[in-house]
């Protein structure tokens, strides 16, 4: 007999026995067998119960009529080896790495960055990463890196380049939130890069400062505002004055716009330096100020011929905002500027300055009403008296009842009553008073004394 018989039956007879009959109720047979065999019945086959731990390789064969002498020897059982992610080792191939994902701040340059990358064999693998040792901590964070420039701030004075971009297949820039910048080392970058001389001018809403740039060597003037601009409205404002310079481009009588940027809540702007404002300028001698003021006129006219030209309105001409640099007169300070087609809101400059049409929220007319600015500050120039706020004479004058001005001539005085007409489809425009015999001809007499 063998091991684990009963009563000259072995459980291997037993269950043979069981699954000839009819099975029975499971107590009826459970009560048949003896206590001790109990447990090796109560399987996972015997209640057709899937087994998935016992390996389906057989480790043993049973022989129920052989003899011991004929049973083999049973060999060990087969391990089963836990499924689970092993780590790669050193020698073996890397996964491959993920795509970096690069937003350019200038969105035109995408399709030459994507053109240039498929040219490129697939193969090439970044620089920085294939330089560093593998599975090292450096060379995972650089797979999961993902290099992301801060947006793009929509500049409402270009509109083009962003219709540009859609009929490509692009999306415009979104409003970016402006972050603050800083210099190496979170150091100020306006202490870093610049030198600060002294300050040269103040305004309601700003500071102007001449300043020496360290790695050039070459003097700047920087505005910097007053106040903190902690919101982002409050920081699209000020940025009217940036976006206009930098829709402009260069003209030989707009200041020249260099950089901008945000620093402790406040806006800097890098300029063009020039020597003062018209205000403080004065001719050689009293015989030449009727002159004067005439080239002085004749080249704030072309500032403001370029500056219509390219579809914007100043809207806040006066002789503080007009700075000169030798003979050349410069047109600045764009933070009333706007658009001509009225896709921007108006935001009124100095009432001494400001036509009746704009007082009565008339915008039909806004490169006429920068004429009427331009005729107002050439007017108070020659009365050398400034202009009322209010008043009866500030009626008087924006219905054109101008009084005389001893000393000058009365095609001047004619031309200035022309430039402050009160109906603005009556005033010149721009190219109208170019080719004015008064202005036409004219020698370089703006020279200080």
């Amino acid at each position: 007999m063998e091991a684990g018989c009963d009563g000259g039956l072995c459980l291997s007879q037993k269950l043979s026995q069981v699954s000839l009959r009819s099975r029975p109720h499971l107590d009826q047979i459970l009560c048949s067998f003896a206590e001790d065999d109990l447990d090796e019945i109560c399987s996972q086959d015997f209640f057709c119960t899937p087994d998935f731990l016992t390996p389906v390789e057989r480790q043993f064969s049973l022989d129920l009529e052989g003899n011991k002498e004929n049973v083999s020897s049973i060999p060990p059982p087969i391990q089963c080896s836990p499924v689970r992610s092993k780590r790669p080792r050193p020698d073996s191939a890397m996964p491959p790495q993920p795509q970096i994902m690069l937003i350019k701040d200038n969105p035109l340059e995408d399709s030459q960055d994507i053109a240039s990358s498929e040219s490129e064999p697939q193969s090439k693998t970044q620089p920085l990463a294939e330089h560093l040792p593998p599975n090292s901590r450096a060379r995972i964070a650089s797979m999961r890196r993902r290099v992301l420039s801060p947006p793009c701030v929509k500049n409402p004075f270009k509109r083009e380049n962003y219709e540009h971009c859609h009929t490509e297949g692009k999306l415009p820039p979104k409003q970016a939130q402006f972050l603050p910048a800083l210099g190496a080392n979170c150091e100020s970058r306006y202490r870093e890069e610049f030198h600060e001389i002294e300050e040269i001018g103040r305004g309601n809403f700003s500071s102007v400062f001449k300043v020496l740039k360290r790695i050039d060597g070459c003097l700047y003037a920087v505005k910097r505002s007053h106040r903190q601009l902690r919101q982002d409205s409050e920081r699209r404002q000020a940025l009217t004055e940036v976006q206009a310079l930098a829709a402009l481009g260069l003209h030989e009588h707009v200041v020249r716009y260099h950089t901008a940027w945000f620093e402790n809540d406040q806006l800097y702007i890098q300029m063009e330096l020039c020597e003062g404002i018209l205000s403080n300028k004065k001719p050689a001698s009293m015989g030449t100020q009727e002159k004067f003021l005439l080239e002085a006129l004749r080249q704030v006219v072309e500032a403001l011929a370029f500056i219509h030209s390219r579809g914007l309105a100043h809207l806040d001409v006066k002789p503080a905002n007009i700075y000169f640099s030798g003979s050349k007169l410069k047109l600045g300070d764009f933070g009333r500027a706007t658009r001509l087609d009225g896709s921007i809101s108006v935001e009124e400059g100095d009432a001494r300055y400001m036509p009746l049409e704009l007082i009565n929220d008339d915008y039909r007319h806004l490169p006429k009403a920068d004429v009427f600015a331009l005729g107002a500050t050439i007017f108070e120039l020659a009365r050398d008296l400034p202009l009322p706020s209010s008043g009866s004479q500030f009626q008087a004058i924006r219905q054109g009842r101008l009084p005389l001005l001893p000393g000058f001539s009365l095609p001047f005085q004619n031309l200035l009553k022309a430039l402050m007409h009160p109906n603005p489809e009556a005033r010149p425009s721009p190219q109208d008073l170019l080719k004015c015999a008064l202005l036409r001809n004219l020698g370089n007499v703006v020279a200080s004394k």
